[in-house]
């Protein structure tokens, strides 16, 4: 005696009554419809999920799609499991990008980096972005007759993420300061 299905339940019920339609779990009508309701119950748990596809924090199906529109992934874009592709996607969607000095520095501040932004006075087409705190570096060196000092900074995560949201027509300069 199996469990019935409530796809099978359902197929059973649209049978006609009668002996000769024994429809007892486990008995070979039974087991018929429980083999013909199999699809349909694949059919209605893929329309579940696409009715959670529509949200990118929940999607699975059609996450790829999701990333294509929403321009992920980005210079932010770590891990490559599905849960933190989730999340940025969904992050990103949520996201509401403006041009006033307040976002880009929320921004920053999600990332790690206090920044201040000043117009230069020269142009007005240039944006100064002070960076405090300073920034991580390292030394390096090169393999030829090279004696200036080298530094790397990593910085590269916030001047991809400040130059992606920037209007076009605006150039940022980014001063760090020890």
């Amino acid at each position: 005696m199996g469990v019935i299905t409530p796809h099978q339940r359902a197929l059973l019920q649209l049978l006609p009554r009668g002996k000769a339609w024994n429809k007892a779990s486990g008995s070979t009508l039974s087991e018929l419809c429980r083999a013909l309701s199999e699809p349909t119950a694949r059919v209605n748990e893929t329309a579940t999920q696409l009715l959670r596809e529509r949200f990118p924090s929940q999607a699975v199906l059609l996450l790829e799609d999701w990333e294509t529109f929403l321009g992920l992934p980005d210079c932010t874009s770590g891990e490559d499991n599905i849960e933190t592709r989730q999340m940025a996607a969904g992050a990103k969607h949520r996201m509401w990008p403006s041009l006033n000095v307040l976002f880009y520095k929320k921004l920053a501040k999600r990332y790690g980096y206090d920044i201040e932004i000043t117009p230069d006075p020269d142009n007005q087409y240039i944006s100064l972005i002070n960076v405090k705190g300073g920034v991580k570096w390292r030394n390096a060196t090169v393999l030829d007759n090279c004696l200036t000092p080298l530094r790397v900074y990593d910085s590269g995560i916030l001047e991809c993420l400040l130059e992606k949201y920037k209007p076009a027509h605006q150039e940022f300069r980014f001063i760090y300061s020890e």
